[in-house]
């Protein structure tokens, strides 16, 4: 194909002290089979006080300030400088896996330029700790795992969606925003320019998403486009990650985000398994019975941590709720 058919892809990274693991998502990028004038790297940075900066530069990256600090006023701001017809957003801790990716995940939009929404898979990360792996696998946390069952996972879309194409390379579907996937715009998701990231969609991943499927978007899922997340680095990275998104769902620390935001989007279904997702957990025995069957189509033993994980997110979830109610004073949208 001829280097001016490839569209232009914009990669906007949201960063906070990432210096870690940064060099290893843009060294993925710039090993794009893919022509180089047409990538472009786009760098918000929430005011980075270790050497995300400069790694950033290396890698030939734009930076621009993030003085929100947050993950989706850093992309709203990103994806307002991007040059690209397809915006991909991903976190700094999100790894491509080949150096084919690009050439896979534009491919949907070579055959139509209409479609609004690229999804990738998102994989476990071979060489991260066993808790992270674990996470790899359901493409979430426990809690909306649950919620969404075969919603959750792109790979099992199928089992409850029907593709209106199917190509050898990729599906497309078009959903409905009640009956949504978890699509957000995060973890290597990308967004055609065309698209209006704007009102219900400019504080939440999830809820940009649903207003591109409420706009009658049609979504590419491209299976061999994977994308490692490292979504957590031990167990305490675990607790305080996820005792924030919850405390955050509870007292709405930061207005238009997080799960109580999406709920007017939630079937029946769903708002059911969100109530009885506590005692799903403490019943211990239906958490076992789903880890088992997990290991049994995964041949992973890390999926044993569905337990547990479940366990600790059922009592986030009872802590975050008392204390709420404790301190019922607190102002919603304010910092602590």
């Amino acid at each position: 194909m001829p280097k001016a058919d490839y569209p232009r892809v914009s990669f906007v990274i949201p960063t906070l002290n990432a210096a870690g693991i940064l060099p290893r998502c843009l060294r993925a990028i710039r090993k794009q089979k893919y022509p180089r004038g047409k990538v472009e790297i786009i760098i918000s940075d929430g005011g980075s006080t270790d050497q995300t900066v400069q790694i950033a530069k290396t890698f030939r990256a734009k930076v621009i300030q993030n003085p929100e600090i947050l993950h989706e006023p850093g992309k709203t701001r990103g994806a307002a400088v991007a040059h690209g017809d397809i915006i991909f957003f991903t976190d700094a801790d999100n790894i491509l896996s080949d150096s084919n990716w690009l050439l896979h995940m534009t491919d949907p939009y070579r055959d139509d330029p209409n479609i609004l929404g690229f999804l990738p898979q998102t994989l476990p990360p071979p060489d991260s700790n066993s808790l992270d792996r674990y996470l790899g696998y359901l493409c979430t946390d426990p809690f909306t795992w649950f919620v969404y069952g075969n919603a959750a996972n792109p790979k099992d879309y199928s089992k409850i969606y029907l593709p209106i194409q199917k190509t050898k390379t990729y599906l497309v579907y078009r959903f409905t925003s009640k009956h949504h996937p978890l699509f957000g715009f995060s973890q290597g998701v990308g967004m055609n320019k065309i698209f209006q990231r704007d009102g219900i969609g400019a504080a939440d991943d999830i809820l940009g998403g649903i207003k591109l499927i409420a706009e009658g978007g049609k979504i590419a899922y491209i299976p061999k486009a994977g994308v490692y997340h490292y979504h957590v680095s031990n167990l305490g990275n675990f607790i305080r990650k996820y005792r924030w998104r919850v405390r955050n769902n509870v007292r709405q620390k930061v207005k238009n985000m997080g799960l109580i935001n999406r709920m007017p989007y939630m079937t029946w279904q769903r708002k059911i398994r969100m109530a009885v997702f506590i005692p799903y957990t403490l019943s211990l025995m239906l958490p076992t019975f789903d880890a088992i069957r997990l290991f049994i189509r995964y041949k992973d033993p890390v999926l044993f941590w569905h337990v547990p994980a479940c366990l600790l997110m059922a009592l986030l979830i009872i802590y975050e709720s008392t204390v709420s109610l404790v301190f019922s004073k607190l102002t919603p949208g304010t910092y602590e």
